[in-house]
């Protein structure tokens, strides 16, 4: 995203881009020319906090030793932390963290209690157009999705994410301003060690650059082994995630249930992949249990037909013609063979085949392929059945048809 422009003419006058006229908005009122070096202009206001220390991110170094300065310092202040993707503000009180403020979507307490697991999807959709005179975190609280000290852990944890994320800023600018009060800081929530938040935040560099090698995405299922072998020394995180694999939950989705959140499931699920518990596999583009029923609601359709031909002597051709064209068709990997003595086919033959496909809606292609196998159903048992018997197969037939809806 590029950064809102601001020239500088030959004459001196400023004209900022429209961006830029945004940006300065919110920051109106007389300033002072502080700095003007080439290629760099500082503005002071004549009332606000003062500057001690600013620059630019020239690397994923950058964030964390300025941090250090201003921890082994004792400085206390804002340290602003800038991209053209997020701003986010830590306070710093005597080498401790006091709070920390961020626009970024991934850093809100909503987020936060999501990826905790205290919070679905839609509980937290609904809280957040609740939102008020009360704050989300007041809301959840009152509607017993957790509890005041579960809260105050979450607003915790928001801090220390928020502070994670701010190391992997590679790139922007950052400000240390001092207030010159001697009040509290208004955003103090917490108080947690820089130094000790630090040595975590290098550790977790260094882990997610390791797990990355096995653990390309969150969004990734871990799949229990078959007759894997007892497992040796696994912590109580690892153990915890094991019990809940299923191949189909995801590894934040497991970060949820669990509340180890996103870092500590993957760290888990690295262990797990390490001691050949658990392989990977890509999530299901659609769940087994709807494909298997939709199946069975076409298969009572073609039982109908058949139980129809079978009447009249015609059971044999119908069948063979029927599975002649599901392997012309295109449809034999997803159906198999053809149908079975009463018509029908196996739903979870088409729902494991339907695993590994890459389609944008594939539960509506299954239902315009059955539909058309219903189809040719019917038309096939036309040869086998008196006029007024194809009648109303076809009236009764259509009818059902047009029923079936993807729910």
């Amino acid at each position: 995203m590029a950064r809102p422009r601001i020239d500088i003419g030959p004459d001196g006058l400023v004209r900022p881009s429209d961006d830029a006229k945004d940006r300065l908005r919110r920051r109106y009122g007389a300033f002072e020319l502080a700095l003007d070096l080439p290629g760099v202009v500082v503005l002071r206001g004549e009332s606000h906090a003062r500057l001690q220390m600013a620059g630019e991110i020239l690397n994923r170094m950058s964030v964390m030793e300025i941090i250090n300065i201003v921890a082994t310092s004792h400085w206390r202040g804002d340290l602003h932390v800038v991209s053209s993707e997020a701003t986010r503000v830590l306070v710093f009180d005597q080498g401790a963290l006091k709070g920390a403020r961020s626009d970024a979507p991934v850093d809100r307490l909503g987020e936060v209690l999501f990826r905790g697991g205290f919070l679905d999807r839609t509980q937290l959709q609904t809280l957040v157009k609740e939102t008020g005179e009360k704050r989300l975190g007041e809301l959840a609280v009152e509607r017993g999705y957790l509890d005041a000290a579960q809260l105050y852990q979450a607003l915790q944890r928001q801090a220390e994410e928020t502070f994670f994320n701010a190391l992997l800023m590679a790139d922007g600018f950052y400000a240390f301003l001092v207030d010159d009060d001697d009040e509290d800081p208004a955003s103090a929530t917490v108080h947690l060690s820089v130094q000790g938040l630090l040595m975590e935040g290098v550790q977790r560099i260094d882990e997610m650059a390791l797990f990355q090698e096995r653990v390309p995405s969150t969004a990734l299922c871990p799949k229990p082994v078959p007759d894997a072998p007892p497992p040796k020394k696994l912590d109580d995180a690892a153990t915890r995630l094991l019990a809940m694999c299923d191949g189909d939950r995801s590894i934040d989705e497991l970060g949820r249930l669990t509340g180890l959140g996103e870092f500590g499931a993957t760290k888990a699920v690295y262990q797990l992949i390490q001691q050949k518990l658990v392989t990977l596999q890509a999530a299901r583009r659609v769940d087994p249990s709807r494909v298997v029923a939709l199946v069975a609601r076409f298969n009572e359709i073609l039982q109908d037909i058949f139980l129809a031909v079978a009447t009249y002597g015609g059971l044999a051709q119908t069948r063979a013609t029927l599975d002649a064209w599901i392997q012309g068709s295109g449809y034999g990997p997803y159906f198999g063979e053809g149908v079975d003595d009463f018509g029908a086919i196996d739903g979870e033959f088409v729902a494991k085949a339907l695993e590994g496909v890459e389609m944008d809606a594939p539960l509506e292609a299954l239902h315009q392929a059955l539909h058309e196998l219903a189809a040719f159903a019917l038309f096939s048992a036309t040869t086998a059945l008196p006029r007024d018997q194809e009648l109303a197969l076809a009236r009764d037939v259509n009818a059902r048809l047009k029923a079936i809806r993807i729910e």
